[in-house]
Formats: C-alpha cells, sequence, structure tokens
C-alpha cells in the first residue's frame, strides 16, 4: 500500500472521534507530539484524551493544518494505534458523503467498513508486504480472461462510469469443477474477471453467504481463485486480514454481503451487486444505509480521482494528472426492485435490451377449473410434481417455516395474540404452540372474545407441508430446507424438496418442476411491498428449474401474478411506481421515521419549516411491537417525513440539527430531562426504511 499523506511539519491534526454520540460528529483538532510527528500519517486510527487526560478516546486522523481556529490549547494526540493507515481519503469521502445523506454518523459507517484490528493478522500481512518488497517481486498481474464480444461491450460502458440494470436469465449452470450454480453467478463472474483484466478492481455484492459462495465456487472454477472475501460469516482475524488485502495497490475482485460496498480497493473500475430487492442488504444498524444506495453514491463520488485530490502537493514540475477513473454500477436480478425501474424511467440507468430466458410459467387456477378441487396442492400442481419426480428432484416453495403460522380459537375463531407482547400465535411443532415474536410458550392462554382455551392450527408451515407430502406422496425422499434445516444443494436424485422463500438449495441439472404454494398468503401481508416482494420470490424460485421444467403457481390472482406468469414485470412495475407516485409512497418520493417524545419530535419537525416538496404524516403513538427493548412503557410517539428527492440534502441535514440539539442536552434541559441518547424520548432518525409502512 502507497504510503499516506504524513504531517510535513503541520502541527495539528484533524481527528474524527469513533463515538456513536451524534454531537462529536465532526473533527477535532489535536496537537501533533514532536515524538509522533514522523510516524504519523493520514487514515490512522490514535488514541486521543477527550474532556480529561485520562480519559482516552479512539479516531482516525483525517488530515493536518498549520494552525487550529480553537482558542485554547490542544491536547496532543496520545499515541498511534498501529502502523497501518486504515481510513484512506476515499473510504472517508464515502463514509461522509453517505452518513449526510442519512442523516447518521460518519463514525457509524466506519465501524461497517473497517474491522476490528487483529494485531496477529497485522504483523503477518506488513511481514509479507516486506518479504515480497525485498525480494523485488512485483504484484501479479491481472490474469489474461476471453470475454465475448457482448461481455466485453458491457465492461467498456462499465468503464466508461455507466450504469446498468440487468435481468438475469432463468436456469443453473454447471462449472468446469463438476459443481452447478445459478446462472446468474456464471454472469456476474465473468463480467468481474473482464474488468479486472483490464486492471481495474471489482467489488461484488450480494445477499447472503449462499450467494457468495456461488460467485465464490465460479470464480475459481474461471481460474480466479485470488478473491477478498468480505463476510459477516468470518472469524475477525480472517475479515481483517481481507480489509488489509484491499487496501493494497493491487487490483482486487473483493467479494461479499453488504458491508463489502465499503471496501478500499485500488482502481476501482465496477460495482456489481446482485438482487438489490433482497431485504438482507438493508444494513440493520444506524444509519440503516442500503447497500444499493452506498453503491449509487461511491459510484458517484469515485470519479474523483486521488491524483487531483492530491495536485495540491505536486511540483511545479509535475504534469497535469491523470483522467479519473470512472467507476461502473450493475445492478443484476432475476426480477428488479422498484427503486431500479425508477432510476431507469429516469434515464439515471440504462436498462439490457436483450430480454432473459424464462422457463414456462402456468398458474393451477387457469386449469381448476377442470379438476374441482380447491386444496391446498391443486390436482394439476400434484400431477405435475409426480411427473417431475419421475426425472429428478422437485420444488415446493411454502410461504414460512415451522409447523403452523397461524393460531387461532378452536371455539369463535378468532386470531390468537400473545398474552406477553400482543403478537401472532403460531405453531413450531403439533401441540407446540408460541408466539412468533418473543417466543414465549401459549399455555394457559385464553381468548379474550369468548374466553376459550383451545387453539387450532390456520396454514401449513414448511415442516406441515413436508409431513403432508409423506403421506401424498409414500415412499419419495423428502428434503425440509429452511432457516432451522438449512440446505445448499442437493443431487440430481428424486427427492421432493420444500424450502422457504429464499432457502431453496439447488438441483443438480435444475429441478424438473417447481411448485409455489401460498401465493394468497404472501400477497396478503400488509407491506407495501407485499406484490413486489412476491414476484422477486417466485423468479428467484423459477431460476432453480431446468431449461425444459415447468413452474406452476397453484393459488393467486391480480397484477402481479400476471406480470410474473406472462413475463411482463417491467410494464406492471411502471405501473405500481405510477400508483406510488400519486400517493406519493416510496421510491417516488424518500421517506424519513423521526421517533421520540412528543416534544422532541415537535421540536424536530418544526426544523423544517416549509421546505416544498415535504410533507409530514402523523405523529401518532408508536405501536406495542415497534418499541425497543428497555422503551416499554415510555410514551413515544412516530412521525414520517416524504420529501422529493431534490429535498433530500437539506432534509437531512436539518432532520440531524434537531438530533444533535436533542442529544447534546439542549431539548432536554428545556423539558426538564437528563441529557443523553439513553433516553426512551431521545430522537431517532432512519431514512429510507422499506418498512416504514408496513402494518
Amino acid at each position: 500500500m502507497s504510503p499516506a499523506e504524513a504531517a510535513r511539519g503541520r502541527p495539528v491534526a484533524q481527528v474524527l472521534l469513533d463515538s456513536a454520540l451524534p454531537q462529536l460528529d465532526h473533527l477535532f483538532d489535536y496537537a501533533v507530539p514532536p515524538e509522533l510527528a514522523d510516524d504519523i500519517r493520514v487514515g490512522q486510527r490514535v488514541r486521543v484524551p477527550f474532556r480529561s487526560q485520562s480519559r482516552r478516546s479512539h479516531g482516525y486522523v483525517i488530515g493536518f493544518a498549520n494552525s487550529s481556529t480553537f482558542g485554547g490549547e490542544l491536547q496532543p494526540i496520545a499515541d498511534i494505534v498501529g502502523p497501518v493507515s486504515l481510513l484512506t481519503p476515499r473510504l472517508w469521502r464515502l463514509a461522509r458523503a453517505v452518513a449526510d445523506r442519512a442523516g447518521g454518523s460518519a463514525s457509524d459507517i466506519l465501524r461497517l467498513a473497517i474491522p476490528q484490528r487483529m494485531v496477529r493478522a497485522e504483523k503477518q500481512h506488513l511481514a509479507a508486504q516486506a518479504a515480497s518488497e525485498s525480494d523485488g517481486a512485483e504484484a501479479p498481474a491481472p490474469g489474461a480472461f476471453t470475454a465475448s464480444a457482448v461481455e466485453h461491450e458491457t465492461t467498456e460502458l462499465l468503464l466508461r462510469g455507466e450504469r446498468l440494470a440487468v435481468t438475469a436469465s432463468h436456469g443453473p449452470e454447471r462449472l468446469g469443477t463438476g459443481e452447478w450454480v445459478g446462472g446468474w453467478a456464471v454472469r456476474l463472474a465473468r463480467a468481474a474477471l473482464d474488468v479486472f483484466a483490464q486492471g481495474r478492481s471489482v467489488i461484488l455484492v450480494a445477499p447472503d453467504y449462499r450467494d457468495v459462495d456461488q460467485l465464490t465456487d465460479t470464480l475459481a472454477s474461471l481460474g480466479h481463485e485470488d478473491v477478498v472475501r468480505v463476510d459477516s460469516r468470518q472469524p475477525g482475524s480472517a475479515r481483517y486480514a481481507s480489509f488489509l488485502r484491499a487496501l493494497d495497490d493491487t487490483p482486487r475482485i473483493v467479494l461479499g454481503n453488504r458491508s463489502a460496498i465499503y471496501a478500499p480497493v485500488y482502481r476501482l473500475g465496477a460495482i456489481l451487486l446482485w438482487d438489490d430487492g433482497d431485504p438482507l442488504l438493508a444494513e440493520l444498524l444506524a444509519p440503516y444505509v442500503h447497500a444499493r444506495d452506498a453503491a449509487l453514491v461511491r459510484a458517484s463520488i469515485e470519479h474523483e480521482s486521488e491524483n487531483q485530490r492530491e495536485s495540491s502537493h505536486a511540483s511545479e514540475a509535475s504534469s497535469e494528472p491523470d483522467d479519473p477513473d470512472r467507476v461502473g454500477l450493475m445492478f443484476a436480478a432475476h426480477a428488479r426492485s422498484a427503486e431500479v425501474q425508477r432510476l431507469i424511467d429516469i434515464g439515471y440507468v440504462q436498462a439490457e435490451s436483450v430480454p432473459p430466458r424464462r422457463i414456462r410459467i402456468i398458474t393451477a387456477d387457469s386449469v381448476q377449473h377442470q379438476d374441482g378441487d380447491f386444496s391446498r396442492v391443486p390436482e394439476f400442481a400434484a400431477r405435475t410434481l409426480r411427473e417431475g419426480l419421475s426425472q429428478g428432484p422437485v420444488l415446493v416453495q411454502v410461504a414460512t417455516p415451522g409447523y403452523a403460522p397461524v393460531a387461532v380459537c378452536g371455539d369463535c375463531g378468532e386470531r390468537a395474540r400473545c398474552l406477553a407482547c400482543g403478537g401472532p400465535v403460531g405453531f413450531r411443532g403439533a401441540q407446540r404452540a408460541m408466539c412468533r415474536w418473543c417466543g414465549e410458550q401459549a399455555g394457559g392462554w385464553r381468548c379474550p372474545e369468548c374466553r376459550g382455551t383451545r387453539l387450532s392450527q390456520r396454514g401449513a408451515g414448511s415442516e406441515r407441508t413436508a409431513e403432508q407430502f409423506q403421506r401424498q406422496f409414500p415412499g419419495t425422499r423428502i428434503v425440509l430446507s429452511d432457516g432451522a434445516h438449512p440446505h445448499e444443494r442437493v443431487d440430481s436424485r428424486p427427492a421432493l424438496v420444500v424450502a422457504t422463500r429464499g432457502a431453496e438449495p439447488i438441483a443438480a441439472g435444475g429441478y424438473r418442476a417447481v411448485v409455489l404454494l401460498d401465493a394468497d398468503r404472501l400477497l396478503s401481508l400488509e407491506s407495501l411491498r407485499a406484490a413486489e416482494d412476491c414476484v422477486r420470490w417466485w423468479q428467484n424460485a423459477a431460476a432453480l428449474a431446468a431449461p425444459d421444467a415447468r413452474c406452476v403457481l397453484a393459488s393467486g390472482s391480480g397484477p402481479a401474478v400476471q406480470a410474473f406468469v406472462t413475463g411482463r414485470i417491467d410494464e406492471w412495475l411502471r405501473s405500481e411506481l405510477s400508483d406510488r407516485h400519486q400517493l406519493r409512497y416510496p421510491p417516488a418520493v424518500r421517506v424519513a421515521s423521526v421517533t421520540g417524545g412528543r416534544p422532541e419530535i415537535d421540536r424536530a419537525l418544526s426544523a423544517l419549516g416549509t421546505l416544498p416538496g415535504v410533507d409530514v404524516l402523523g405523529p401518532t403513538p408508536v405501536a406495542e411491537r415497534q418499541l425497543r427493548s428497555g422503551d416499554s412503557g415510555a410514551n413515544l410517539v412516530r412521525a414520517i417525513v416524504r420529501f422529493d428527492y431534490g429535498q433530500g440534502a437539506e432534509v437531512a441535514k436539518r432532520l440531524r440539527g434537531a438530533l444533535v440539539a436533542d442529544a447534546a442536552g439542549s431539548s432536554s434541559r428545556a423539558s426538564g430531562r437528563t441529557p443523553g441518547r439513553a433516553r426512551p424520548e431521545a430522537l431517532r432518525l432512519r431514512f429510507d426504511d422499506r418498512g416504514v409502512f408496513d402494518g
């Protein structure tokens, strides 16, 4: 890795403290002590005194200055935590830009981007670097990769900084190693290798570890095993070692889940994002930035080259800085998200013109009248399964794991609710009922309507469905795949695979039939994105079938079903977006939820003033199930702020200012409360929450 910028005699270091407190989200000036002047660099992690000499905090050196605007005496930096400059200037700009867009703190983003330091891994990395330099060995050049004319055309678009939307074809593909992976993995891996062959780094982001495994296997089969993997399942030392490798001045292919989007790679050429509609790509930690949004921000700011940034330090005889590297962006999926469709409609993203290959999809309802069968698995779908089982494995997708997702009063039919938290009660086994929210056993339950004590089952989860199929298809091998019984792959022998959505294993050669159950139940979910999610779940399941197989949707009707069956998903998405524009629902507009005590909310909303294109829904009381641990009994309310994209920066700035004021204690003192974010009534912000309008 290249040496980071040194102090060069400048006595003041600008430090970002590693703190979750929003009022500390700015740079603090510290004196550079003489004993550290020769070693300290931009991006290094340091320890500094804060509030007192005995109290130390960690932080990152962001830059140096000749003087400070602080009127008092500057405290000196205590020491340097490790010799490596972990925070590159580009990563800092990305963290700052992403945090500002989401009304959050840059240090929260950096905690996602930079793993915890592991001294042994760091020493091994530095020793390997020193050995390589002493041997005079040069970094290996990107290997040759032969891409097709169409693939190379895509690469040229990416290297010009274009933003592309690709719809992947159905069907798995067999690798040279004999493994089977989704065809999408082969396409993304080949695109990454072609960009890498041009001497540029690539970041591949996928929702979960199974997707990452497919991409890893595909890249290895194509001759590139030297990937940098950034995975939440890695041990800390392996993850830190991967981060250090990404810091090297060598093009890399970085592969991982949502945090991989922040990898500090050298000469980034393209970001490839798979299935951005998957909620796993939405960050669960503040400031809750979706990987898609972080990718869009990164692609836009990466155009600023390091040459331009450091040109002020170049000598007068130096030549003009090179043209900045462009960073391309590819969104790939079997069914694109409404957000990507919006970007296509406004011309910001270019959609691929070649239509994808699809397997045959039919609905059982279209032939149900012939059988007169309205059971959970219509006879036509059961016949499709039997035909498929004569050739190989078949897949049945169900809505929920467990035994029976819903419990009702056996006397009056009223839906059972948990006596502890009010959540829905379901069955985890034939006789085991418990709350689906808090896990409390339903022993001693009594119906509030009729005072009955008998619970009955409604619906069928994965375990109950597998039990039913054991009776319906005697002698057939049954494979259950859900969160409690995960399977990544099944062989080509006949088997009936029952899987929850998103947990479907890959079948060698592809499934000979796919049957999708519970469409009506999924479409009736109390979510703004229920139909969009259903189409994505169904498409991902259908994509696992063999090219000559058939996919049957066992129930369901409406525009989403018609779009899935006919393949006209783009047209349906445009219609969805048109409706959301009229109703001012995301992604037609951006939203921010503001939660806290009523006085705190009123002060925050007053900061918005009368900005055009901004409206507020609420405040309304926060539902019991939405309270955080420790908030029980707090009188909390929530408001939803809707705003046009052009007002995003200003809305985030004003709401963030209200949050800082509240956290610093000005608003809490005015209401007679103790300052601090630990207060249940303290303000909380969340921008672009995909479930903000869900029931």
